[in-house]
């Protein structure tokens, strides 16, 4: 046994087996107590999965709008928010089988999958095992990371992506950078993109001080700048499928932006010891403490200096110290980032590694008799404990959300459809996973394509009513008929010959049948936020909509899925050689 264990690729084995573990051990309330942790954002991202799901099922695929998620309104979403990714957890779904089974395996895989990246971080950062183990499963139960599982908050899948980012960027400190790290740093930047581009920038900020100071210190600068540009070409070439659809349906339409938020110094991280900010727990404070004293008292190699400026750096610029509101008054764009809290995430990841390399150096340091390992272990297990404290209180909590008279935490602009909590329960559980969208519905606004230009950006402009009255409250909706033929959406209803407003959404490229007749734009008639307007005639109507995608389009897709068979193939051949 004692053989085996000093094996190093055993103890590797052993860590994976424990974080794995660890994972599953996270999700017990949920597990013992079967409920679902539903927050501010699961009827949008479970609406993108849920019409994946269905198109998946009866093959009827749209890349573009939504056919049966969304109340079957015909929206652009997917196609402009991580679409691979949203079929990958549609098929995940289909696997599952209802949407507690989705929940609970969606919520592990978050937990492992963060845990191990950082867990391979920290390894090929010659973080010692024990260390780089009790960090990985302890990053993991953090609620930046767990905020996926609490409200469905889909930037936090970045929190398994990051770990893998600040690693690429390390590279660009070695003396002799090669095709291996090119190839992971398109590999690392392509995932970025492919799952939730917001992420993309989180990751950038991080590249950039690490590639300039490695740039300027390295003795084959040729090299490693031609390396890092083949991999922004590789990584451009194999998202083409996310990066295209979203110029072109921009440049064509003028679409309502994501919710915009005008004071974002009120979602900024504070220093509060009564009402703390959620992400920013106690454990979370200690490291950067940690770090900052490890700083003062202890030597720093370079790749330690750089990643502890660079994390305080990202942590200033997510609190309150950094004046948002003042910089977006100037240049609005930056409101793309929302909640200036979400710039932690990529901090504590570096700050993570930064006090790991600092246990390192005081463990090595011989100066003393004392076993330094007697005073760093034990502290170590007790942030451990705390963090999984913090997770498990916060996992009850919510817990009472599910099994009183809320259901969920926030149910601001959500309409029930109906009041009795065991049927709103058991819709999650059952086999038909459309059965929560019948029953619960919520205004949303976001890539509704808009009339004019400047309505999108007004303040004054309330298009969740739009919405509201257009999708949702329609009085048409108990009319009609809906069902998925040959990839078009076709509504059926019976009419005096009234015009009528249809609870479906018009873009530029949407194809529009009236009754059997082709609409071209000119003759389509929408309301502000695309609600296509008919004059039906009197007796049965039946309105058919799908969408043409240009064919560059198909162009791209091509080169996406070619240069990722290309990747492949490429990584397969250098593996084998």
């Amino acid at each position: 046994m004692k053989k085996f264990l000093a094996n190093y690729k055993n103890q590797l084995f052993i860590s994976l087996m424990l974080i794995f573990i660890a994972s599953i051990l996270l999700q017990w309330v949920q597990i013992s107590n079967k409920n679902l942790y539903l927050g501010y954002d699961w009827i949008f991202h479970y609406n993108r999965f849920y019409d994946a799901a269905q198109q998946i099922k009866d093959g009827n695929l749209q890349y573009f709008i939504s056919m049966y998620g969304f109340s079957q309104s015909g929206r652009i979403i997917n196609a402009l928010y991580g679409p691979m990714f949203a079929y990958l957890n549609g098929l995940f779904l289909l696997i599952s089988r209802s949407w507690f089974s989705y929940q609970l395996f969606s919520n592990f895989l978050i937990t492992f999958l963060s845990a191990s990246s950082m867990f391979w971080l920290l390894i090929k950062n010659k973080i010692r095992i024990p260390i780089s183990l009790i960090f990985s499963i302890m990053y993991s139960s953090f609620y930046m990371i767990q905020s996926w599982t609490f409200n469905q908050s889909f930037g936090n899948w970045g929190a398994f992506i990051l770990p893998l980012v600040v690693l690429a960027a390390t590279r660009f400190l070695r003396e002799s950078y090669s095709k291996k790290d090119l190839a992971f740093l398109a590999f690392v930047m392509t995932l970025a993109i492919q799952i939730h581009v917001l992420t993309v920038l989180f990751s950038v900020i991080i590249l950039i001080p690490f590639f300039v100071f490695g740039f300027l210190h390295s003795k084959n600068k040729k090299t490693l700048f031609m390396y890092t540009f083949i991999a922004a070409l590789a990584t451009i070439f194999m998202t083409a499928n996310v990066w295209y659809p979203l110029l072109e349906v921009n440049m064509e339409n003028q679409l309502m932006r994501p919710a915009v938020v005008w004071n974002m110094e009120n979602h900024a991280v504070r220093l509060d010891l009564f009402k703390p900010y959620k992400d920013f727990s106690l454990v979370v404070c200690l490291l950067f403490i940690g770090q900052f004293l490890a700083a003062i008292y202890s030597k720093m190699n370079i790749l330690n200096r750089l990643t502890t400026i660079t994390s305080f750096g990202l942590f200033a610029l997510s609190s309150k110290v950094f004046p948002w509101n003042d910089i977006t008054d100037k240049f609005p764009s930056i409101s793309i980032i929302q909640f200036p809290g979400r710039l932690l995430l990529p901090a504590v990841v570096l700050i993570i590694l930064a006090l790991s390399l600092s246990m390192e150096t005081i463990l090595d340091n011989k100066g003393t008799r004392i076993d330094k390992r007697i005073i760093i272990y034990p502290i170590l297990f007790l942030m451990l404990l705390g963090s999984v404290k913090g997770h498990m209180d916060y996992s009850n909590k919510e817990l009472q959300n599910w099994k009183g008279t809320e259901l969920f935490s926030s149910t601001k602009n959500v309409i029930f459809k109906t009041k009795d909590l065991e049927s709103l329960r058991n819709s999650f559980k059952a086999k038909d996973l459309g059965a929560p969208f019948r029953l619960i519905k919520k205004r949303n606004s976001d890539y509704l394509p808009v009339a004019d230009k400047s309505l999108a950006y007004d303040k004054d402009f309330h298009p969740y009513g739009k919405q509201k009255r257009t999708i949702i409250e329609n009085p048409i909706n108990e009319k009609l008929t809906k069902k998925v033929k040959n990839h078009q959406l076709v509504i059926s209803w019976r009419s005096n010959g009234e015009e009528t407003l249809l609870p479906l959404i018009i873009y530029n490229r949407t194809n529009v049948v009236v009754n059997g007749e082709q609409l071209d734009n000119a003759q389509i008639k929408t309301n502000e936020i695309g609600g296509l307007i008919v004059q039906p005639q009197k007796g049965e109507n039946t309105v058919k909509i799908s969408y043409k995608a240009s064919f560059v389009f198909y162009y791209m897709l091509f080169i996406s899925i070619l240069s990722w068979f290309l990747f492949a193939l490429w990584q397969i051949i250098r593996v084998l050689k």
